[in-house]
């Protein structure tokens, strides 16, 4: 039987302290990260939740401890399925500043830039993957807002004409794709540009806020679109709306709005429905041709071209030319 042969304690000892010290390290290093950084087993579930984690989602590590990583994303089982596709595809085996939106503590929903990649044993066996996420909810936010100022109206708050270009197209193809009514209210303020002329441009900007927040407060949120084409023209659209329902929805604003009319100003309105054919310019035509329908019955009411008809006048007429 061979002997065996004991080694010295000396460099057994040193590798254990080179161990520990080398552990702190890391683990002072991890501590100081505001990051998450996780890491879960091949059945996802977490394993281990740093410090920065725990205060970046408001939990903590024991709570965290076994529980499927998914429980932590908005999306749930999709968003983790999609995240392993992704590892799956990458050439180098890792996936970089993915985002996406994870679940903190009091119902707060954050944005995470997410990078993940595989860990393995020292025979290059998968037991599981590390995912490191960055907070970046404030840029997502400042991204959102700068956007919100792209598609507004800085004076009244409402959509503004270029996103009224978008959201047109959209909706039409939406309404026609899913067998859905949707109706148009083109509204032309009547008397507003001899009020403006006549008091100021504050007072003009009062009266187009005024009609603005009579619009607002009239419609469905989140639901129906309001939009200031430009000047004194206001334009609805009302997903899954008959024209007989928008003609409804443009009462009910004139009526919110009638104390204008104490300063001069009224409004004049038309309404119409997508046709079958999906045409976004004879829509906007037919409801336009009904506002002036309104407008030419009213007395002492300068009748003009929007520029809402002259975006969307037929070629062959090269642009509205009412006067």
């Amino acid at each position: 039987m061979p002997l065996i042969t004991q080694r010295p304690p000396g460099p057994l000892i040193a590798l254990s302290t080179d161990f520990i010290r080398v552990k702190e390290y890391f683990e002072a290093i991890v501590a100081s990260s505001g990051d998450l950084i996780c890491t879960t087993d091949v059945t996802g579930r977490v394993i281990y939740f740093s410090p920065g984690a725990e205060a970046m989602l408001g939990r903590t590590a024991d709570a965290t401890a076994g529980r499927p990583a998914h429980d932590f994303y908005v999306e749930g089982r999709a968003a983790a399925k999609q995240l392993m596709r992704l590892l799956r595809k990458s050439s180098d085996g890792r996936v970089h500043n993915h985002e996406m939106r994870v679940k903190a503590a009091g119902d707060r929903v954050l944005h995470v830039s997410m990078s993940l990649s595989y860990l393995k044993d020292p025979r290059g066996r998968v037991i599981g993957t590390l995912g490191i996420a960055k907070d970046i909810s404030d840029r997502v936010e400042l991204e959102r807002r700068l956007r919100e100022m792209t598609r507004t109206d800085d004076l009244t708050g409402l959509y503004n004409q270029r996103h009224f270009h978008e959201r047109l197209r959209e909706e039409a193809a939406r309404a026609r794709r899913q067998g859905d009514p949707l109706s148009m209210v083109v509204f032309d303020l009547d008397g507003f540009k001899q009020v403006n002329d006549r008091l100021g441009h504050l007072a003009g900007d009062r009266i187009l806020k005024a009609f603005a927040g009579a619009v607002g407060d009239s419609v469905r949120r989140e639901v129906d679109l309001c939009f200031r084409y430009g000047g004194d023209e206001f334009v609805l659209l009302l997903p899954g709306t008959t024209a007989a329902r928008g003609a409804r929805v443009a009462r009910r604003i004139v009526k919110a709005a009638e104390p204008l009319a104490k300063e001069g100003v009224t409004a004049s309105w038309g309404v119409a429905q997508l046709p079958a054919s999906g045409d976004a310019s004879a829509f906007v035509r037919a409801a336009d041709a009904a506002m002036f329908m309104m407008k030419a019955g009213k007395a002492g009411v300068r009748r003009r071209g929007t520029d809402l008809a002259r975006a969307y006048a037929p070629p062959e007429r090269g642009g509205s030319r009412r006067v």
